[in-house]
């Protein structure tokens, strides 16, 4: 889409340049027809002039983060009460476009939250974004420092060893039920997800490749 957008532009440019060489006046009509042209080319491939006009259609932005390519968005279907990521990349200071993300994600009623993520790489980061409707879960906490750690295994986890072990974790306080994060990269870690309490208690945990999420009640 980036490279199409570079070519109208240059042909623009050129047809201009050509038209001037020939000592030709150019028409603000013929300026005019182009200029709609390339904007309704645009709005075909999905361009926008703001951020959050480059979301799926039906959706509202929940929360957002700023990052080196643009913004990184949670929103929310309004249609269905679920919930997504998009990536939202700017180009020419001026133009979003969505590059990718994931969608439809809800909460089944016994789950203490849902997260989803997006990105493999350092170089659009790792996108995580959680829902909870459990007013006591008032941290999220991303990140690992236990290495091999099953979910039958009993841990000891609390604000104390966030504090601890700062390099090993991304912690986001709660808001309207939503946390989100902008990470380096996918991996283990970067896929282990806690919630805990106003008191910095452990609630809840989703381990890396063990499903869903679980309450923990030891």
């Amino acid at each position: 889409m980036f490279n199409l957008l570079i070519f109208l532009i240059i042909t623009l440019i050129g047809i201009t340049l050509y038209l001037t060489y020939k000592n030709k006046k150019i028409p603000w009509r013929f300026i005019m027809i182009v200029l709609i042209i390339m904007i309704g080319v645009l709005l075909l491939l999905g361009f926008r002039f703001t951020p959050y006009s480059a979301l799926p259609t039906g959706t509202k932005a929940v929360k957002s983060i700023d990052t080196v390519y643009g913004k990184a968005i949670l929103y929310e279907d309004v249609n269905n009460n679920t919930f997504g990521l998009a990536n939202i990349h700017r180009n020419i200071g001026f133009l979003y476009y969505d590059a990718g993300g994931t969608s439809d994600y809800f909460l089944e009623g016994n789950e203490p939250f849902e997260a989803a993520g997006i990105g493999r790489d350092e170089e659009d980061g790792f996108i995580v974004g959680v829902r909870t409707r459990d007013t006591n879960i008032k941290y999220i906490v991303v990140g690992n420092h236990l290495e091999k750690l099953k979910r039958s295994d009993t841990y000891s986890f609390t604000m104390d060893t966030v504090e601890k072990y700062r390099g090993s974790y991304h912690l986001e306080e709660v808001v309207n039920n939503h946390a989100l994060f902008v990470l380096d990269e996918y991996s283990e870690a970067t896929w282990t997800i806690r919630a805990l309490d106003k008191d910095g208690h452990l609630i809840a945990d989703k381990l890396f490749e063990a499903g869903e999420a679980r309450y923990i009640d030891w």
